[in-house]
């Protein structure tokens, strides 16, 4: 009897959400010129998900206008990208993050944006019709101070690691941490003005890992239970995970032992790095969504071939779904021992926290002992010079022959 008075109200449930309203999108980039735009969908409920995000590539009109109804009825995250403002690289199209559009939608939202550009400045993106989304664009362009900063001092470091300048080095870390320490404060701030506003939840989202909670625990109840939700929950999970990879950080200097890991090959076999220990281990951090990643796959093929004899390269996929990393590794001809890091694996367990990998891709040289050589964060051409260096290293004596 329970059964049958719960079918109405199941089909109720289904008709509601079957006539909610889409939220809709007016773009006007008549200034970019007639352009095309690729715009990306992804829901709050699987934003983790590769396999749940939608993406098309559309024509702006005669007059540079695009009305999109977005194929979701829930809230979702929606960049748009310009073609104009592109470039072409290896292995795709690279986008700079100025020049994307993100948006925040939830059902029935209208949202229009116009594209605004002079010749001496960046485009940008007015906003109208939705407050959240004005109101992160306010914040945002106050953060940006602190990413272009961290930019210019990153150029700045891989001049210094190209030259084995160590003492730069050690002066731009010191002026990396005095921005990063800066941004956090005023997230701290912001949060904290904002904490009753729609906008603090995602400030959340940008918060560093060790606040996450706190930030957390101030939020409204109507907060906490509204459109955010996913996101904020998605959020504490990844702040967990970075805890862990900042402890793992702490082992992770030449000359300590490397961290063992297990991970299923593409045959599903049982791959450990423990059972490769007396050979050179070369582990590649990569995805297929990465552009940088296979644009250094020619280099990593052209070390694993001088070296073929006495170094193992192991490429470990990641957030890639399995039919995605299948296929890239297919495509690109990886050759060699291919692993997959599932999301679902427990943090603990996962290669990219043990090796506290936050960018894209990373390379691991580990010696024949077990112990950890080197670590390269980025695709930079120097860093086989570096591996050409330890590989002399490791070449084994006359009496080890």
């Amino acid at each position: 009897m329970k059964n049958r008075n719960l079918l109405p109200a199941i089909l109720l449930m289904l008709s509601a959400a079957a006539c909610s309203p889409r939220p809709e999108i007016r773009l006007d980039f008549g200034s970019l010129g007639n352009d095309t735009l690729r715009i990306e969908c992804m829901p709050f409920s699987r934003a983790d998900d590769p396999t749940a995000h939608m993406s098309d590539t559309l024509l702006l009109g005669p007059d540079g206008r695009l009305d999109y109804t977005l194929p979701l009825r829930e809230p979702c995250i929606v960049i748009v990208k310009p073609f104009a403002t592109s470039q072409t690289i290896p292995g795709g199209r690279l986008w700079r993050g100025k020049m994307m559009l993100q948006l925040y939608a939830a059902p029935g939202d209208r949202i229009s944006v116009t594209a605004e550009t002079a010749e001496d400045r960046d485009t940008e993106f007015v906003i109208s019709g939705n407050s959240l989304n004005r109101k992160i664009q306010v914040f945002n362009q106050r953060m940006s101070v602190f990413a272009d900063s961290t930019e210019e001092t990153a150029k700045q470091m891989n001049r210094a690691y190209a030259e084995g300048d160590d003492a730069a080095l050690d002066s731009l870390r010191s002026v990396l941490d005095g921005i990063r320490n800066g941004s956090i404060e005023f997230i701290s701030d912001s949060f904290r003005q904002s904490v009753d506003s729609e906008v603090a939840p995602y400030i959340i989202l940008l918060a560093p890992a060790d606040s996450v909670e706190a930030y957390m625990a101030q939020l409204p109840a109507r907060t906490l239970d509204g459109m955010f939700r996913p996101l904020l929950e998605l959020t504490r999970k990844k702040a967990a995970e970075a805890l862990l990879k900042k402890m793992a950080q702490t082992r992770l200097t030449a000359g300590a032992s490397a961290p063992d890991f297990s991970l299923s090959d593409i045959d599903g076999n049982n791959v450990t790095l423990s059972g490769l220990k007396g050979k050179t281990v070369l582990l590649d951090f990569w995805g297929t969504w990465c552009h940088a990643c296979i644009s250094g796959i020619p280099k990593l093929k052209q070390a694993a071939a001088k070296y073929a004899d006495r170094l193992v390269v192991v490429s470990i996929g990641c957030k890639d779904d399995k039919e995605a990393w299948l296929a890239g590794v297919e495509k690109y001809g990886l050759d060699w021992i291919n692993l997959r890091e599932e999301g679902s694996m427990p943090s603990s367990e996962k290669p990219t926290v043990l090796y506290n990998v936050t960018v894209f891709p990373t390379k691991v040289v580990i010696g024949a002992d077990g112990r950890i050589r080197e670590i390269a964060v980025g695709e930079y051409p120097e860093f086989y010079d570096r591996l050409d260096r330890i590989m002399e290293d490791e070449q084994p004596s006359a009496a080890e022959k």
